[in-house]
């Protein structure tokens, strides 16, 4: 018997997709070198900590304060939680819609007035409007489902799954702004593409759902409020917005869920920002971050219109 002897190569590592650009109008368009993948839970709690009513009514002067606390939510849990209201100071109107935001942060950082700012600025002027904040209970010490079951975190999307599965009062519409709500590396290829060296990487996004769902992150026991996407019924929610980025680990899960809404029945308004990066719209002041805001805008008033009818 007769043959060839050829060496044997280890196999190439497997390729990074390759990146989309970066929007040229940003100045951190070269990259962020001065940024590490490790997610520094002291670090981004520091960074937040600041945020407060206080400077949100120095901000918007028109606007008054008041705080409740919430008491737990009967077959959830025995939990309170605090909410922040902030009605017009001059309005007489008495038949008013509220936004309802829930604060960004990996589920691991922020309080409830963190960018809260950002969505007061989308109807600045408007007396038949009142802004509602909520506080809800941080991991790695609280891991899920604690913070749905205070406000409905992640973002808004585990809010309206449960209030439809309990049957609550209706939502006129969910905004979701770069959500974060599959804790699996698996939808498409941008966990792939933005792994490292940019702003919320995949290296701390899985290190944040670690601190949320613990040793039970990417395995097939994570129930739907826990993580959104892991939902097999998207019928019958409330109109969805969903914003991304196109540079950044949350956009082909941001994506697919957009499409898994429609498929089943409900209704989602995707836009995908080319070469915007996590959290561009609140560091940089740029053509295509004044787009953003501007539909984000348009949105809010045209969902609220709808409920005037």
């Amino acid at each position: 018997m007769s043959g060839l002897l050829t060496q044997q190569t280890p196999s190439a590592a497997p390729q990074v997709p390759a990146r989309p650009p970066f929007d040229p109008s940003f100045k951190n368009a070269s990259g962020f070198a001065d940024f590490t993948d490790e997610l520094k839970l002291e670090a981004v709690r520091g960074y937040s900590s600041a945020d407060s009513a206080e400077a949100i009514l120095n901000k918007f002067p028109h606007l008054s304060h008041v705080e409740y606390n919430i008491p737990a939510v009967n077959d959830l849990d025995n939990s309170s939680t605090v909410l922040s209201i902030f009605p017009p100071k001059s309005s007489t109107n008495t038949k008013r819609s509220v936004v309802y935001y829930i604060h960004g942060g990996g589920q691991v950082s922020g309080n409830r007035f963190s960018g809260f700012d950002s969505v007061i600025s989308l109807l600045p002027s408007r007396d038949d409007v009142m802004f509602a904040t909520i506080g809800y209970r941080l991991a790695p010490e609280h891991r899920a489902p604690a913070g749905a079951y205070d406000c409905g975190s992640p973002l808004a999307a585990a809010t309206c799954i449960l209030t439809r599965n309990l049957k609550y009062p209706q939502i006129r519409a969910q905004m979701l702004v770069v959500p974060m709500i599959d804790d699996r590396d698996d939808t498409g290829v941008s966990w792939k593409q933005f792994d490292t060296g940019t702003l919320w990487p995949g290296k701390s996004n899985r290190m944040a759902w670690e601190m949320v769902l613990g040793p039970e992150r990417g395995g097939p026991h994570v129930s739907e409020i826990q993580c959104p996407a892991r939902t097999t019924d998207l019928s019958n929610l409330p109109p969805a917005f969903i914003d991304v980025g196109e540079y950044e680990v949350f956009r082909d899960g941001a994506v697919a869920y957009a499409s898994r809404i429609r498929q089943s029945g409900s209704t989602a308004e995707l836009h995908v920002w080319p070469g915007v990066y996590h959290g561009a719209p609140l560091l940089e002041d740029t053509p295509v971050t004044r787009a953003m805001v501007a539909a984000q805008k348009e949105y809010v008033i045209r969902m609220l219109e709808l409920c005037e009818d």
